[in-house]
């Protein structure tokens, strides 16, 4: 064991006066900041896949948009389309805004024409009973699934009859068309506001007759094999298509939501590193009581013959050896929070008498978290550089000690 490791050792033994207590404040402030750091990232990687897990529920990997003339059924693109090798289904839809009413009552939300047996988002949805509030997710023709905030706003539930106009049916000149009449087959909520605001879904044919067209489609929905590569397969998808189609990944078109998630999870980070910081004052504080209280040690041990870099290491150690407690400790506080974070949530909701997180307004069922080995790493080291350099200058300090007067202190 190195001269410098065992010194520290011996420092560190729990002694009854200030010393140990500023020791054990030291390390728990270690403890505090690391653990707080792996809590508040995991819980906001969570968000973040919880997001992801919502979006891609309703929404594509990449969307292809028709952007002149709609895009026919049988067009040979869409088997080109459908041959790329890193596409797994391409599935039409017919997408318009419409106006609906029901006993007074107006909504104006997207209506989404899709074909209940090849599209692979309507059997994603309809496969998981989760997402069903009301009625069923069987579709057929004049019928259509809708959003609960918009059937609250409505009020409506399944097996109610609601009228559907589209600003499309106005387009061509001399020609009136009555509303359409949609039937609720079922009232769905994936957790997302956006969607749960803003959707109607239903079959090709009813949509184009509420559009007041025969035929084709407005565009393509592309499930892809890797969703983090969608933005690079619609670039491809979209020169494959000689730019006849536009195409939108998911990630472009939920820019602003994972911006803003992005942002706040690294500003969560620097702003709670400030915690460390000051947990690596506290080992810099020990430190220099540590270097008081030893100054005649100290010089002792200069005069016979230790190097000043033996000396630094003494305290370097010391420094190191607090850090790597407070370290080790905060992982393990920090995942066992995380393991029973719902309990402890349960608990201060008990205590404070109302639910800290409601159900109803965040569609959480529980607290969402996700530990990654990439961020605790990332924890770890910060918090080991900042008890190094907390402990860089006091060691430099004790160092640069002369012996002959270090000796003559009196503590």
């Amino acid at each position: 064991m190195p001269p410098s490791l065992y010194l520290a050792l011996a420092y560190l033994k729990p002694k009854r006066h200030l010393l140990s207590v500023i020791n054990v404040l030291a390390v728990l402030g270690t403890l505090l900041g690391v653990a707080v750091l792996i809590i508040v990232i995991s819980v906001m990687n969570g968000f973040d896949s919880m997001w992801k897990e919502k979006i891609l529920s309703f929404h594509p990997h990449v969307s292809l948009f028709a952007t002149q003339n709609r895009l026919a059924e049988d067009d040979p693109m869409i088997a080109q389309l459908a041959a790329h090798p890193d596409v797994l289904a391409v599935s039409p839809f017919l997408l318009t805004k419409v106006m609906g009413e029901y006993r007074g009552a107006m909504i104006a939300p997207y209506l989404r024409g899709v074909n209940p047996g090849e599209d692979f988002l309507y059997q994603q949805l309809s496969s998981n009973p989760d997402y069903l509030v009301d009625g069923t997710f069987t579709l057929r023709e004049e019928e259509a699934l809708i959003g609960l905030e918009l059937a609250r706003t409505l009020g409506v539930r399944s097996g109610d009859v609601i009228s559907v106009i589209s600003p499309a049916m106005f387009a061509n000149q001399g020609e009136l068309r009555l509303p359409v009449d949609l039937r609720i087959a079922g009232v769905f909520s994936v957790g997302m506001f956006q969607v749960d605001n803003e959707f109607l879904l239903t079959d090709l044919q009813t949509a184009r007759d509420v559009v007041g067209v025969d035929d084709g489609v407005d565009g393509l929905m592309v499930l892809g094999r890797d969703l983090m590569r969608a933005e690079h397969l619609a670039g491809e998808l979209r020169s494959l298509t000689d730019y006849r189609l536009e195409a939108m990944s998911w990630m472009r078109m939920n820019q602003v939501l994972f911006n803003a998630l992005s942002m706040e999870k690294n500003m969560m980070f620097f702003l709670l590193a400030v915690i460390s910081i000051v947990a690596s004052f506290l080992i810099s504080s020990t430190l220099i009581m540590v270097g008081v209280q030893k100054t005649q040690e100290i010089g002792l041990l200069k005069s016979m013959g230790f190097r000043n870099g033996t000396i630094m290491g003494v305290f370097m150690w010391y420094g190191l050896i607090e850090g790597i407690l407070g370290i080790a400790f905060g992982v393990g506080t920090g995942l066992l929070v995380l393991e029973f974070r719902q309990d402890i949530l349960d608990l201060i909701s008990g205590l404070l008498q109302h639910d800290v997180l409601p159900a109803e307004l965040y569609f959480l069922s529980e607290l969402p978290s996700e530990p990654r080995v990439g961020d605790i790493l990332r924890v770890v080291g910060l918090v080991l550089g900042l008890c190094l350099l907390g402990g860089s200058v006091p060691a430099w300090l004790a160092a640069r000690k002369n012996p002959v007067e270090a000796m003559r202190h009196v503590g």
